[in-house]
């Protein structure tokens, strides 16, 4: 079977897809996959590191208005579909998978008119413009939240998969987190991080919350600042520092292994991005959630407010967001066992962590229906 997997732009794109094509890989060795992305999004350092075949097309992101942009826009749209069709015609596919992000649509779209079987994931609980358009015509579209078929056309094949992340996500152990950051095992720990390149509004009010926070014993703190802002929270923090503090604090610039970090956490605090929400939910673990407040369709609030919803994570808006607000929230859960408890529950009652074998198994059946009979 042959497998093509498009999309990408960042990790959010890309990770799932290779988690896909980890739980493809696990079912059936004698696959040929093909990842199809643009030569300037991380798929196209990441899936070769993976281990994948590459290719890459020209595409660029959908207009929302007209203007003169909007034209080159088309006019690239118009080539990648050119090249996506010469491809797709070249590896000869069984299915083609669009994994959100605007290189999706001239793949997908190839794909359709060429009548190869499509499936297309959705990561967020509000689908994005590419998924919309794409939703309309894929053989069935593959979504990580429920209650979101509404978003497409009646009768279009909607399943609820969840979102594939990682495998080593799932197999980190709390020991490896001791040993890596230096844990005291007798303390809670406050994960806090902004995704690949932190959020300043959080490390602000991080840095407001320190001086309240500095006589907490049974606190650490593990903080991702990002590499941008990593000098300004180091130094900011060191100048308030005093030699009875008796909380743990290490600001990093950036983690390597998440997996590990989620391992020795007790709390989070981050933003809400779809993957963020998949991976913490498969782990079960609380979190006290900050939308990016510039996403599009404001698809980070909503991801919020659905674990919200199931009482696993609470929200604080961007706008609310401070140093004073953070800390009220940090210190009445991280003191509360059995309000951490129920949150791990209802984390883990929401995570989907075998949807990467999912969306593998839907892959697998619409993609074999297209297969020859065997004789």
């Amino acid at each position: 079977m042959r497998v093509i997997i498009s999309g990408g732009g960042t990790a959010g794109h890309v990770y799932p897809g290779l988690a896909l094509a980890a739980a493809l890989q696990r079912a059936k060795k004698d696959l040929d996959i093909l990842f199809v992305g643009t030569s300037a999004g991380l798929e196209a350092t990441l899936v070769p590191q993976a281990g994948h075949g590459f290719k890459a097309i020209e595409a660029k992101g959908l207009p929302r208005k007209p203007s003169f942009k909007a034209f080159g826009t088309f006019l690239s749209a118009g080539k990648g579909t050119i090249e996506a069709v010469n491809l797709l015609r070249h590896f000869k596919p069984d299915i083609v998978i669009g994994m959100g992000a605007y290189v999706s649509l001239p793949v997908v779209g190839a794909a359709v008119l060429l009548h190869i079987p499509t499936v297309v994931h959705e990561q967020n609980a509000v689908p994005g413009l590419v998924n919309r358009v794409l939703g309309r015509v894929a053989s069935a579209v593959a979504v990580s939240y429920p209650d979101m078929a509404e978003f497409f056309p009646r009768g279009k094949r909607v399943e609820v998969t969840g979102n594939p992340i990682r495998r080593e996500i799932l197999d980190a152990h709390r020991e490896a987190a001791v040993k890596a950051f230096g844990l005291d095992e007798k303390r809670k720990t406050l994960l806090v991080f902004g995704g690949s390149r932190g959020a300043r509004k959080i490390n602000e009010a991080v840095v407001e919350a320190y001086d309240t926070w500095r006589h907490n014993d049974g606190l650490q703190i593990v903080h991702a600042t990002g590499k941008i802002n990593f000098e300004l929270v180091k130094r900011a923090i060191e100048d308030m520092r005093r030699g009875d503090d008796s909380l743990r604090y290490d600001a990093l610039p950036y983690i390597d292994d998440m997996s590990v970090a989620y391992a020795g956490s007790d709390l989070l605090v981050c933003r809400s991005g779809a993957t963020t929400i998949a991976e913490i939910s498969a782990k079960g673990l609380p979190a006290i959630l900050i939308p990016y407040p510039y996403a599009t369709d404001n698809h980070q609030e909503k991801n919020a407010r659905s674990l919200k919803d199931t009482g696993a994570a609470e929200v604080i808006l961007d706008r609310e967001l401070s140093g004073d607000a953070l800390r009220e929230m940090v210190d009445s859960l991280i003191s509360d066992e059995g309000r951490l408890r129920a949150m791990r529950e209802a984390s883990l009652a929401f995570g989907k962590p075998d949807a990467d074998e999912n969306l593998a198994a839907l892959v697998f059946e619409i993609g074999e229906a297209n297969l020859p009979a065997k004789v």
